[in-house]
């Protein structure tokens, strides 16, 4: 993905600075583009600003933003270092003023009395006003000090809000200009300036045309299989689209149809439920079985009578020490439960000691198949054992690497090729695909109606909700989204889950397939190791242990198009 210029990243500067200084009932919107008339009964022509401050009382402050050092010189042409403008930035800024107010007073819905009350202003976030020889007064009478936002203003978020305060009351003067505006006005504001998804007329097209990419890709990971069929015990490391889940897969249906009596085993149950779906149909003599680790170790536990009883709430404890200890109880009580194969996915998930259970599951232990695929770029709750070369020698596996990213286009690929931790570089190996879409919202509603447009705008453009998942950086229970997602668009489903984001406890097994007619919605953890062609990544957090796994695992995941819908701090960081 191309780097900012020095006048976008300025912007968002700006931008930033006020949206984090802002009280609640201010909104901030940056790169505002519109059409409407540039005269009552004139013709429409598209307008656009920088930065748009929306306030209930004070309506709308217009601020263009000019990177570099301003000057003016005695016939009042503008400068900003040697280049010479075109026009006043003060009357850019006022023409966006004039042409905005005309087109929100067009508005279906405007309330009948007249045009919002608005005003302009200039940043210069490069320079402090009060350094320059006789200050503001160099830049004109139509420069104003009020409204000019300078470096000294950005200083900290008390100077930004004083600065706003300033401009508003610079132009509100005895409040008769324009109308105040009530909160129906307020969400009609914004949802006329809220930056909509730039559509592709052909979206659908460049969908299709990556599942043909993902064809081609399927055929050379089959060919990396074939050259490596005869390594009986593997620790197989790839970063996010190598194929480590269909290697899996065909791995596990050769070893089945071969007569091997085979066990998958992965961490989370979604993927259990992808690849238990993609191998119903394997031709299985020896036996073939998917599970989730824990789902493994329920199911073995309490068929061998070994299983205790479940707390009521099931915590840490009862996952990483109750259920592994029950697992190695079924082994030691039930030989006839242990297998001539296990592929392990996620492995970068697995504790040490699970891996060791497993390799006891064998019917010879340290010789029979054992397969791990595993990525340290992907390790959301421990560190990847895997990657330590003295573990795989205790399990005797042979390290293979699969450098290569098939699934996501390019651009994608090289936003999130920024957050792996990985042992090596991702290398990917599709140049085509548009550069990830990437939307400032503050958590909360502003993020819930930036999703509604999104998701709006895809279905206008005829992109099939099956095609897209919505993804949140959080827990189904402690999402704003999900516990808003009647409202927000009422195809978003999950099955696993209730409406207050609490699992229903169902096991891979049992869940629900998945309707041909909605959205999908779920974590970024669970999502891990699954693909759509879209995936809009919601709710991220800006900080916290484990950030940049998280990240490039939701980075990751689309095969086609990317949107990330990201509070402010992190959008600058992934512009």
């Amino acid at each position: 993905m191309a780097a900012p210029t020095r006048g976008e990243a300025a912007e968002i500067r700006v931008y930033t600075r006020l949206r984090d200084a802002l009280p609640a009932e201010y909104l901030v919107f940056r790169q505002v583009r519109w059409v409407g008339r540039t005269r009552p009964f004139g013709p429409s022509r598209d307008g656009e600003a920088d930065i748009v401050v929306v306030h209930p009382d004070g309506g709308l402050l217009v601020v263009e933003v000019k990177e570099g050092l301003p000057s003016r010189d005695h016939l009042g042409r503008w400068y900003l270092g040697d280049l010479l403008l075109d026009e006043s930035p003060f009357e850019q800024a006022e023409g966006s003023e004039r042409a905005l107010r005309l087109a929100l007073s067009d508005l279906p819905g405007w309330p009948a009395g007249g045009g919002p009350r608005t005003g302009h202003a200039v940043a210069f976030p490069a320079v402090d006003l009060a350094s320059l020889p006789l200050g503001h007064i160099l830049l004109g009478p139509d420069a104003p000090r009020s409204i000019v936002l300078d470096a000294g203003a950005l200083d900290n978020p008390a100077a930004t809000h004083r600065w706003v305060e300033r401009a508003y009351t610079f132009w509100l003067g005895d409040g008769t200009r324009g109308l105040p505006m009530d909160d129906a006005t307020v969400a009609l504001v914004d949802e006329f300036l809220s930056p909509t998804v730039r559509l592709r007329p052909l979206v659908r097209r460049e969908l299709d045309e990556a599942a043909g990419h993902l064809l081609t890709a399927t055929r050379a990971q089959r060919m990396v299989l074939d050259a490596i069929r005869n390594v009986r015990r593997a620790a197989i490391v790839g970063p996010a689209g190598s194929g480590k889940s269909i290697l899996a897969a065909e791995r596990a249906r050769r070893l089945a149809r071969e007569g091997f009596r085979t066990l998958v085993v992965c961490f989370n149950q979604p993927l259990a439920v992808e690849l238990a779906e993609a191998l119903a149909d394997a031709p299985a003599p020896g036996g073939l079985e998917v599970h989730t680790f824990h789902g493994l170790c329920e199911t073995l536990a309490e068929q061998a009578g070994v299983l205790p009883p479940p707390p009521a709430e099931r915590g840490a404890d009862w996952f990483d020490r109750e259920l592994p200890a029950a697992l190695d109880r079924a082994i030691a009580a039930r030989p006839d439960a242990r297998r001539h194969a296990i592929v392990v996915d996620e492995g970068q998930d697995f504790a040490r000691s699970w891996l060791e259970s497993l390799d006891l599951l064998l019917e010879r232990p340290g010789e029979d198949v054992l397969w791990a695929f595993h990525d340290p770029g992907q390790a959301l709750h421990r560190d990847d054992v895997l990657a330590d070369q003295a573990v795989r020698a205790e399990l005797d596996l042979q390290e293979v690497a699969l450098p290569d990213n098939y699934r996501n286009p390019g651009p994608v690929n090289d936003l999130a090729a920024r957050f792996y931790r990985g042992p090596e570089g991702v290398e990917a190996l599709r140049d085509d695909g548009d550069a990830p879409w990437i939307r400032e919202a503050i958590a909360g509603e502003p993020t819930n109606r930036e999703l509604h447009r999104v998701l709006a705008d895809l279905e206008r453009d005829g992109v099939s909700p099956h095609r897209i998942v919505v993804l949140t950086g959080r827990s189904l229970a402690a999402s704003d989204a999900w516990k808003a997602r009647k409202r927000i668009n009422p195809l978003l489903w999950n099955g696993s889950y209730d409406d207050d984001g609490r699992s229903l406890g169902l096991p891979a097994g049992r869940a629900p397939r998945e309707p041909a007619d909605v959205i999908r919605f779920d974590s970024i953890r669970r999502f891990k190791g699954l693909e759509r062609e879209v995936a809009v990544l919601v709710e991220l957090p800006e900080e916290g242990p484990r950030l940049d796994e998280l990240l490039y695992v939701g980075l990751t995941r689309p095969t086609a198009l990317l949107v990330v819908i990201a509070p402010p701090g992190l959008a600058a960081r992934l512009h």
